[in-house]
Formats: C-alpha cells, sequence, structure tokens
C-alpha cells in the first residue's frame, strides 16, 4: 500500500496529510459491527477528522448522530442538515452558550456538564432564543478530568437540568479514557468502573432520573465497552483513523492506520540521521515515551527509523538501525502519534478513493477552539 500512495502522491509537496478511503470503511464497518453486536447506537466524535466529508460517511453507515468538542465545531457540522449534535464538553461561556442555543433552533442538541454554572447558562441562552438545550451529567470513571463519581452529586445536577424549563436531562456521559494497553484489555478495570458506575446508576433510577442516554467513548477501551451495563451509546473518535498510538499499544494494526503524513529527506549530512521537512508543524509535537523509547512518528518504510526530535520544520530520524537508510530526496510516510492534533494542523487532507485517484478535501472545522 505505501509504494502505491507515495505514487499517486508523487507530484504534491511535501509535507502532506493522505488519508486511505478503503481504510476508513473498514474501520467505520468495524466500529458499527462491535455496536450492533451489543445494542449501541453510534455517535461519532468528528474531534479527529474535523471534516464534513467522513462525518457524511460515518452518518450514512448509520451513525445516530455525532459528537463535537467546541461550539464552533458544531457549527460548522450542522451544515450536514438534520444531525443530532452532543457537546461532549462543559461549554462554559455566554458565547458558547447563545450559540448553541441557537443550534436548537434547527437541531437536536445536547451538553455534557458537571456544574450548575454551566447549566444556568445554557439554559439563560436557551430562554433568549426560546429552546431546550439537552443534558448529559459527566460521570468521573477514573479519569479525573471531569464530572463526579458520588451518586448524590450526580443526582443533584441530574435533577437540576430536570427542573429547568429550557433543559432537557438526557442522561449520563462517561469517558474511559485512563484506560489503554493492557487496562484496557483487563475485566477488573472494567469492575472498577462498575464498583462507582452501578451505585450511580440505581440512584438515578431510585430518584426517577433514569438517564435515556448512557454514553461512553475512548477507542482503546472500545472493544470492551460492553463489560459496563447500562451503556446504550458509544463516542468514537479516533477509530475513523487510528495513529501510532492506538497501534503501539495494540488496538489497531498497522493495516488500519488511515492516515499518514508524507515529508521528505532533505538532508543526510550526519551518519545515521536523517532531516525531513516535517517538523511539528506538520506531525505535532506529540510524543510516545514506552518503555524508555521516546517516538514521535512511526516510518512505514522503514520500520526500525526512529523520530527522535521535532522542531519547527524538521524532524530528526534515527536511521542508525536500517540496512540501507533513506537518502536525500526520498519520501517518507509516517503515521503520526495522534492523528487528532495532527489533522488539526493541515487545511485539507488528500483522501485515496477507492478507485484509487486522489482528492483533496477541506478539514473544515480546523481551529475550532471555542
Amino acid at each position: 500500500m505505501e509504494k502505491n500512495l507515495l505514487n499517486i502522491t508523487s507530484q504534491i509537496p511535501t509535507p502532506f496529510l493522505v488519508v486511505e478511503k478503503n481504510i476508513v470503511k473498514k474501520n467505520i464497518a468495524r466500529i458499527h459491527d462491535y455496536a450492533s453486536r451489543h445494542g449501541f447506537t453510534v455517535r461519532p466524535h468528528i474531534k479527529t477528522h474535523k471534516s464534513l466529508y467522513m462525518a457524511r460517511m460515518q452518518l450514512d453507515a448509520g451513525a445516530k448522530g455525532i459528537a463535537c468538542a467546541k461550539a464552533g465545531e458544531a457549527q460548522i457540522m450542522a451544515k450536514l442538515g438534520d444531525v443530532d449534535i452532543t457537546i461532549a464538553y462543559p461549554a462554559v461561556g455566554n458565547v458558547r452558550a447563545k450559540s448553541l442555543a441557537k443550534l436548537c433552533l434547527k437541531h437536536s442538541l445536547r451538553v455534557a456538564v458537571d456544574s450548575q454554572y454551566v447549566m444556568d447558562q445554557l439554559a439563560f441562552a436557551a430562554a433568549d432564543y426560546n429552546t431546550v438545550t439537552g443534558i448529559l451529567v459527566m460521570f468521573d470513571a477514573g479519569l479525573h478530568r471531569c464530572g463526579f463519581a458520588a451518586p448524590e452529586r450526580i443526582i443533584q445536577l441530574a435533577q437540576y437540568a430536570k427542573n429547568v424549563d429550557t433543559l432537557r436531562y438526557d442522561g449520563i456521559q462517561m469517558y474511559l479514557g485512563h484506560l489503554y494497553g493492557d487496562s484496557a484489555r483487563d475485566v477488573q478495570s472494567f469492575e472498577q468502573i462498575n464498583q462507582m458506575w452501578v451505585p450511580v446508576y440505581d440512584a438515578l433510577c431510585s430518584a426517577g432520573l433514569k438517564p435515556e442516554i448512557v454514553s461512553s467513548g475512548s477507542t482503546p477501551s472500545l472493544e470492551n465497552t460492553h463489560l459496563i451495563p447500562h451503556i446504550n451509546e458509544i463516542r468514537v473518535g479516533t477509530a475513523i483513523y487510528n495513529d501510532y498510538f492506538i497501534q503501539k499499544f495494540d488496538h489497531c494494526t498497522l493495516e488500519e492506520c488511515a492516515a499518514r503524513v508524507v515529508a521528505t529527506v532533505v538532508s543526510d549530512t550526519t551518519a545515521g540521521r536523517v532531516i525531513i521537512d516535517a517538523g511539528s508543524k506538520a506531525l505535532s509535537a506529540k510524543q510516545l515515551l514506552r518503555f524508555e523509547n521516546l517516538e514521535m512518528g512511526y516510518v512505514v518504510e522503514y520500520p526500525d527509523a526512529v523520530i527522535t526530535r521535532l522542531h519547527e520544520e524538521h524532524g530528526w530520524i534515527d536511521v542508525s538501525s536500517c540496512s540501507s537508510p533513506p537518502k536525500v530526496g526520498q519520501r517518507l510516510s509516517i503515521i503520526p502519534v495522534n492523528v487528532s492534533l495532527c489533522v488539526n494542523l493541515y487545511d485539507h487532507f488528500y483522501l485515496i478513493t477507492s478507485s484509487g485517484t486522489l482528492h483533496k478535501e477541506r478539514i473544515d472545522a480546523r481551529g475550532c477552539l471555542v
């Protein structure tokens, strides 16, 4: 595949981002196959691809709706038409609240929250537009980033959402981002979550607040989500493309990584090292540190090469273990460590279609940080 990829894209100046559609289709099918087996609906998180084209593919495959990180992403994705949207992030601030309330005029929309403060802003904005904003209360499954694990705090927020006219209590959102590698495959990891989650769910039901939606996200633990009871929706972001982090921890194969950054060797003056024209502005500076080995991407054509350092416009690759290292002018395809960060660096990506043709597609929600 890689040789064909480099041939097809040989006239495009490097560095650039290329995505293989056949792999994307297989990854989407894998997600839906798993969801079907366990009765889950699928809500893809567009933070990874930020693309209307890719979101349409996901919806056409049967996704219930989409998840966004920010209000700005939701405004872009609203161009999809009649799409159900979840903001999987506490949308703090009146500007965000007003933009989301306006979206509620034409879309079913909900926001994940863990404070009354955010709900009040959403409620006031919804009143101004005579709309209703859905609420997902955030349950902390163990990452300790947002949300609560204490039943009384979850109930308090859920009851508040239910009692406000311009809000709609829709359910619970959780994120399993602390599970990857062996922990994402260990049944005990999920039992630990269930020790916290089941009492929360039972308490909600006893209080007359049974959640209509219980949404869980995170790619590494995706295919063990069924080990947590009462979940009925999966939010998946990275899984559409996958990346070196996901592959390194054995949650996908190299063949399931759909996105590459293509770069060119621009210098080989030092023995055992080459410099490429893709630095932190092309690959992102995300590092993968495992077993004391620092890596900043995977060079597909040279498995023994290691990207050790990124400056803004330059990448340093240790090729000392390569029997026939790359030379100046040679192109390399690189799987980024974090594909979501990488995608957000580009205005466009190049799509290799199922027929082998090349299309230039816009990354529509690039830079939507608000």
